[in-house]
Parts: C-alpha cells; sequence; structure tokens
C-alpha cells in the first residue's frame, strides 16, 4: 500500500526553526512584529519544511486575498510580456501571492472585463503591462486598489517601472560607429499609430526614436530621413507578426542610398528585417549589421541577435517589492523606479 504522504504543520515548521507556533504565524501574517533573524530561520524552515498556510484562512485573518493582478499586452505576439510575466510570477510566488494574468490584446473591452474580475476576486493590487488608457485603471484606483504600471503609464499618481532606452541605444550606435558604419537606419513603432498618454511629456515611441536620432547626431552620423521607417510593431489581428518588420525593411532596400546598418526598436520588428533581407540575397552581418530591441527572442535568431536588453528580472522583483509596499502601508507615497537598458553583442553585427 503507498505510504500518506506527511502534510506539514505549522507546529512542524516551529519546531524545525526552534521557536514557537505563534511566531511562526507572525512570521506569515505579520512579519513586522518579529525580528529578522527569528524571520531568517522560520523561512529557512518553511522552505525545508515544504509547508504551504491554508490560503482562506490566511485571508480571513489579514484581510487580504493574497492574489495580485496581472494585465499584459500580448504574450503570444511579444515575447517580451512572456518573460516580464514570468519573472513576476516567480517573485509573487516566493512572496506567498497568487498571481491572475488577463492578456487584452489591445482591446479596451478585454482590459475592463479583467479589471472587473480582478474586483470581484478581491485582488491586494493589480500590475499593468501596459493599460490601455485611463479609463481601465479607474476602477481599481476608484476602489483604493494599488496598481504599478510597468514601461509605460497611462495615467499619473500610481507607482510605475519605467526603462530609459537612452543608455542601450547610445551603446548600439556607439558600437556600429565604432566598426564603421555612418548610414544607420532606424525602424520602429509610430508615436501616431499609438495614441499614447504622455504622463511625463513623450511616449515610448518618441523616447526611442529621441535617443536614436541624439546617438547619431552626437557621431555626426548621416541622418538622412529617408533611413527611418516607423509602423506598428506587429499586427494587432495577430497574424504573421513579423510582417510589420519586412515592409520596413524592405523600404529602407529600395532607397537610393541602403543603410549598412539597422537599429529596430524591439526584437520582432528585427525578426521581419531579417526575413527580408534573406528574401533580397542578403545576410546579416556581411551584407548588412542589424540589431534588435527588447532582447526577448534575439538569440533564437540566425545570426543571434545583437539587442538592447532591459533588466527583466530587477524589473519583476522591483514591481513585487512596491506591491507589498503598497499593500502593507496604502497612506505612503507612490513611487517610480527607472531601469537603464544595455546593449547584448552576439553575431549581427560587422565592420560597414
Amino acid at each position: 500500500m503507498e505510504k500518506k504522504r506527511h502534510l506539514s504543520t505549522m507546529g512542524d515548521v516551529a519546531r524545525h526553526a526552534g521557536v514557537s507556533p505563534a511566531t511562526v504565524a507572525r512570521v506569515l501574517y505579520e512579519p513586522d512584529k518579529v525580528g529578522p533573524e527569528k524571520q531568517r530561520r522560520v523561512r529557512e524552515a518553511l522552505k525545508a519544511t515544504g509547508y504551504r498556510p491554508n490560503a482562506v484562512a490566511r485571508g480571513l485573518r489579514t484581510k487580504r486575498s493574497w492574489t495580485i493582478g496581472l494585465i499584459v499586452v500580448d504574450g503570444s505576439l511579444n515575447p517580451f510580456f512572456s518573460q516580464l510575466s514570468q519573472a513576476i510570477r516567480s517573485e509573487a510566488l516566493a512572496r506567498g501571492y497568487n498571481v491572475l494574468m488577463f492578456q487584452h490584446g489591445m482591446k479596451p473591452e478585454i482590459e475592463a472585463s479583467a479589471v472587473v474580475q480582478l474586483l470581484q476576486q478581491r485582488a491586494d493590487a493589480v500590475i499593468f503591462s501596459y493599460g490601455i488608457n485611463a479609463s481601465g485603471l479607474a476602477p481599481l484606483l476608484q476602489a483604493g486598489v494599488p496598481v504599478i504600471q510597468i514601461e509605460q503609464e497611462v495615467c499619473g499618481g500610481t507607482d510605475a517601472v519605467l526603462i530609459d532606452p537612452t543608455s542601450g541605444i547610445d551603446q548600439a550606435i556607439d558600437h556600429l560607429q565604432a566598426l564603421g558604419h555612418r548610414r544607420i537606419a532606424f525602424i520602429g513603432g509610430a508615436p501616431d499609430r499609438y495614441n499614447r498618454a504622455r504622463v511625463h511629456g513623450t511616449s515610448m515611441e518618441e523616447d526611442r526614436l529621441a535617443a536614436f536620432s541624439a546617438a547619431i547626431a552626437r557621431h555626426g552620423l548621416d541622418d538622412d530621413p529617408a533611413l527611418i521607417r516607423l509602423g506598428l510593431y506587429f499586427p494587432l489581428t495577430g497574424d504573421d507578426p513579423a510582417s510589420e518588420g519586412r515592409k520596413m525593411m524592405r523600404d529602407l532596400l529600395g532607397i537610393e542610398r541602403r543603410p549598412t546598418a539597422v537599429l529596430a526598436s524591439s526584437d520582432i520588428l528585427a525578426a521581419g528585417a531579417l526575413q527580408a533581407l534573406g528574401e533580397a540575397g542578403l545576410s546579416v552581418p556581411d551584407d548588412m549589421s542589424l540589431i534588435g530591441f527588447d532582447n526577448s527572442i534575439a538569440n533564437l535568431l540566425t545570426p543571434p541577435l545583437s539587442s538592447v536588453g532591459r533588466p527583466l528580472q530587477a524589473m519583476g522583483l522591483a514591481a513585487i517589492d512596491l506591491v507589498v509596499e503598497a499593500i502593507e502601508n496604502p497612506d505612503r507615497k507612490v513611487r517610480t523606479l527607472v531601469y537603464q537598458t544595455e546593449l547584448v553583442v552576439r553575431k549581427s553585427t560587422a565592420t560597414a
């Protein structure tokens, strides 16, 4: 007969840690009342025994649901959202929170439905990466539910985890200039195609284009307007995500003086550009150098793509830190954290 699995109890944890069951309960439900050394021993004992507190009982005792909502654009279209979601879920689980995830696909009605469901589930906080418009977040803010926005804000007054694209784009242009490139093209999202709120005066698309233009000017490189192609990152229908990048690259190949290098403002755009170059009988990096942005699928392409990356693990950790701060101290001032980007060099760049 198969031996029944023993389920650990709070008493098991207490014996393992050498503390009282009451101390274990305080670490779980009121950690601010326990010293750091006892907290460490109890948390090590929790891992060693595999004890999991009853979610219903814990919720009744703490007046929390121990649930965090996560609303993203669409991980099936852009792997960045999948990777960020995984980082957030892993950190939330380590803190004892469950995560309910929704993908809105840039459809306001789906975002609104997700918000309603999270309110019904009494979510302790909701993370957006990113929201569609301010009205979608309004029911949460009116209900006093903490909101954390990642990368792109649609309204002010909430915690935010943002990135500065400047450092990574500067590194990309520095790298290409050092390789002898002077005609460097840019393919990216068109600000007028994305009706984003400009909480800080500019949108994500404008920031990336401005960083590129500033880096080009700093090196005195060719600033031919024909070298800039803007549009969608991918079709919102979900069909053929790389089609926008292919179109922009084909346009660049049709101008009189082709670029020798291209910086794409997403890896999805770079993948489409890579396909268009292959169709034209051109190779990367021998005929043209190519750099992406996101560092999401870059290492899966052929050749492995140099790309401007974001510190996703750090951003996920920061988002959960802000969640916990907001839950435990509702009267605190909201915070904005800004993370730098960095170029990851692989095999898609060479001398001009």
